[in-house]
């Protein structure tokens, strides 16, 4: 008989244990990752199309229209994102990080009213990429 309740309430612990541990993980989600790759090649082609050497000229008009349809983006990523973290809010502290660095890259090429060097993208690019790198890694971690 005290062997039989000792198993049950190992059982119970265990059963605790293995389902407690889910309610305290976010879970990966494919639409997630896929939004930050796809954030990170509008932010990549944001400084390939207006940079020095691009052959594109500086064009306001042309620079604000890629500025608001890339703004809708990560409008749509944050979203998404705040629609799955119901208590972590990972997903979408990382869309908004990422949205604030790219919105500050659009003002300071509408305020400098010129394309980037190319130094200055080389620079940049560098940081940008590792933002993107932990965004995506951190999604890809809440597979394990």
């Amino acid at each position: 008989m005290l062997i039989k309740k000792f198993f049950l309430f190992f059982l119970l612990i265990s059963l605790l244990s293995i389902t407690s541990c889910a309610l305290f993980t976010s879970h990966y989600d494919a639409k997630r990752h896929e939004n930050f790759t796809k954030l990170k090649a509008t932010h990549m082609k944001f400084f390939a199309d207006w940079t020095v050497g691009s052959g594109q000229k500086w064009n306001k008009n042309k620079i604000s229209r890629y500025c608001d349809n890339a703004d809708l983006r990560f409008r749509e990523a944050f979203e998404f994102a705040k629609s799955k973290d119901d208590t972590d809010k990972t997903g979408q502290h990382a869309v908004k990080i990422l949205w604030e660095e790219f919105n500050a890259n659009c003002k300071l090429s509408l305020k400098r009213k010129k394309l980037f060097s190319h130094t200055f993208k080389e620079q940049l690019l560098s940081e940008i990429e590792k933002n993107y790198k932990f965004a995506i890694s951190g999604e890809l971690a809440r597979i394990n």
